[in-house]
């Protein structure tokens, strides 16, 4: 994943790390559906930048196969889907020690609140990706 906006903390503090286990795992266990409410919901929490990040998940390996094989695997077994669902997948993350959700991870397949999100923090980014599995993934505080 990559930075493209917003406080950098924020997902310092809600994803796992390397350190903490060696292959850090979000479950999805909730969809948002892409309507207009929902996402009235995300955006307003995205105007204030010590309250969210923005980052772009995209495929990588160890060589170019690797990565091919990668994007491969993230189109058809999870972009695709979400798109098809016309849903965002929603994570839950804990305060630490609690039950208690202290952030929530949206995480976008290519779509209009993604893109134009994409396009207004980093236009240049979006341009570069357009053609790319990718997926946005946008961090908020609770």
């Amino acid at each position: 994943m990559h930075f493209v906006h917003g406080n950098p903390n924020v997902a310092r503090a809600s994803l796992p790390s390397l350190v903490e286990t060696n292959t850090p795992l979000l479950r999805i266990a909730q969809r948002m559906r892409l309507e207009q409410t929902q996402l009235e919901g995300v955006a307003k929490k995205m105007q204030v930048d010590k309250e969210h990040c923005m980052l772009l998940a995209l495929p990588c390996g160890r060589d170019h196969a690797d990565v091919l094989q990668h994007s491969r695997n993230l189109q058809t077994g999870f972009i695709t889907y979400l798109q098809q669902k016309m849903a965002a997948g929603i994570v839950n993350i804990p305060i630490p020690g609690s039950e208690q959700a202290a952030y929530v991870v949206h995480i976008f397949p290519a779509c209009d609140f993604a893109n134009e999100n994409l396009e207004r923090a980093a236009p240049d980014l979006k341009n570069r990706v357009a053609e790319l599995a990718h997926l946005l993934i946008v961090i908020a505080t609770v």
